[in-house]
C-alpha cells in the first residue's frame, strides 16, 4: 500500500510539474506549492482547532495528575498538528486537483504513524525556513525532536493496547514536545509564509 501511495503521488508531482515550467520544474513546483498552502490556511483558519483542543485537554489531564491519559492525549495532539495541521495543506498544495487531493488526504490520515512522511514534511520546512526538520532538537535533549515523537507514539500505543503506565515525567515530556511541534515547526511554517496563529482567530496574515 504504501509503494502505492508513494507512486501516485510521484506520478502527480511529475505531471504537475510538466503543466508549469518545464525548464524550470523545482523552482515552478515549489513556487506553486507554497501559494497554495498559503491560500490553503487563510481559507481554512481554524485548521489547527482539533489539534489545540487536544493538546488543551492533555495540559488539564495532567494537572490532574492523570498521566497515562495526558500521555495518549498530549501524542495525538502531535499527529493532529502534523499531519491535519501541515501535511493536509502541504497535500492541497502541491496538487492543482481538488477532487484528488482530498482522496490522497483522506488516505493520508488514515494511516497510523509519522514516519512515512517525515521525507516531504522535511523537503517543505527545508524549502520554507531554510532549516532541517529531521535536526531540530529540544533544548537540553539529545534526541531529535522526530525522534522524541517516536519514542511517545510507541510509548502511547503500549499504554493504550497493552495497558502500559505513564509517570509523571513521561507524560510531562508529550506535553513538552507537542508544544516544540508548535512553537518550532508549525510556528516557523506559518511565519515564512506571512501568517500566525492568533487566539480567537486561527491563522491569519501576520501582523
Amino acid at each position: 500500500m504504501d509503494d502505492e501511495f508513494d507512486i501516485a503521488h510521484e506520478e502527480m508531482y511529475a505531471r504537475l510539474a510538466d503543466e508549469l515550467y518545464p525548464e524550470h520544474k523545482e523552482q515552478a513546483v515549489q513556487e506553486f506549492a507554497v501559494d497554495r498552502l498559503r491560500s490553503y490556511y487563510l481559507a481554512n483558519p481554524n485548521v489547527a482547532k482539533p489539534a489545540v483542543f487536544m493538546l488543551r485537554n492533555a495540559e488539564q489531564l495532567f494537572q490532574l495528575q492523570q498521566h497515562e491519559a495526558a500521555l495518549v492525549f498530549a501524542v495525538s495532539s502531535i499527529e493532529l498538528f502534523l499531519k491535519a495541521t501541515l501535511l493536509k495543506p502541504v497535500i492541497y498544495g502541491l496538487i492543482h486537483s481538488e477532487a484528488v487531493a482530498e482522496v490522497i488526504v483522506n488516505e493520508t490520515l488514515s494511516q497510523s504513524g509519522l514516519k512515512r512522511y517525515h521525507k516531504l514534511l522535511g523537503k517543505l520546512f527545508n524549502h520554507l525556513t531554510e532549516s532541517k526538520l529531521e535536526e531540530i532538537k529540544r533544548e537540553g535533549e539529545s534526541s531529535t525532536l522526530l525522534k522524541e515523537i517516536e519514542a511517545l507514539q510507541e510509548k502511547r500505543n503500549k499504554v493504550v493496547h497493552q495497558g502500559f503506565h505513564a509517570d509523571r515525567t513521561e507524560a510531562n515530556q508529550a506535553l513538552n514536545v507537542a508544544h516544540a511541534v508548535v512553537s518550532s515547526v508549525l510556528s516557523e511554517v506559518l511565519w515564512s509564509l506571512g501568517l500566525e496563529a492568533r487566539k480567537g482567530e486561527g491563522i491569519c496574515v501576520a501582523r
